[in-house]
């Protein structure tokens, strides 16, 4: 008697945690749905936010654009909303600070010799380290920059890049250092901006795209939308 007694009651036992289970389950499907369906409502209403308030913040920072020359340049440009935004801060800041020194230049740095060159990301300390690897060939973007000085006083020695590990090295001898613009220091940063950001609009970089190739929203040698 007693062990059909406990016999039962383990059956019982049973059924009951195996019921428990089954209804877990069906709670724990139900919650995880709704909160899939929840969060792609909640993704797609903060997508129409942000779209709205991007809009009204690029017309907001393009009044605070003091040349209107740089501004027809920019307004137009095919690229993402945050890069005109990123763009367009960076250009408002360039402004602020007075950046008056003459005779500048915007250059940049083209591929001699076709093969890998590195693709270069900031590190928290601010110095570039490699993050990846791409085919460039002769002729093609490698860097844009802005300086004060002379090739030979901005780059002394002829290089242009040393990993830190000093295993890569860029000279004169794979890199052409070629003046695009002169002007003020303002108008040279603002010139090396407008490149940067405008990078993956060169032809180079839509052939690349069609032939299989990466997208890069930056040209490899800046370490970054500054």
């Amino acid at each position: 008697m007693i062990n059909s007694l406990n016999l039962n009651y383990r059956m019982q036992k049973r059924f009951l945690l195996s019921t428990f289970l089954f209804i877990f389950a069906i709670v724990l499907a139900y919650i995880l749905l709704n909160q899939t369906v929840a969060e792609q409502i909640t993704q797609k209403a903060a997508e129409d936010i942000t779209k709205e308030i991007s809009e009204d913040y690029i017309k907001k920072l393009s009044k605070e654009i003091v040349d209107t020359e740089v501004w027809n340049r920019v307004k137009d440009l095919p690229i993402e909303k945050y890069s005109l935004i990123k763009l367009l801060q960076n250009i408002i800041a360039i402004q602020i600070i007075d950046r008056s020194i003459p005779n500048c230049k915007q250059y940049v740095l083209k591929v001699k010799i076709s093969g890998m060159y590195p693709v270069l990301q900031t590190t928290y300390g601010g110095r570039p380290e490699i993050k990846d690897w791409i085919w460039l060939n002769v002729g093609e973007v490698w860097r844009y920059g802005a300086t004060a000085f002379d090739e030979a006083t901005r780059y002394p020695n002829g290089i242009f890049f040393k990993s830190k590990d000093k295993k890569t090295i860029l000279t004169n001898k794979r890199l052409e250092y070629i003046i695009q613009f002169n002007g003020t220091m303002t108008e040279v940063l603002i010139e090396e901006q407008i490149k940067i950001f405008s990078y993956s609009l060169l032809l180079e970089c839509i052939a690349r795209v069609k032939a299989g190739g990466e997208l890069l929203l930056k040209s490899p040698g800046n370490k970054m939308h500054k």
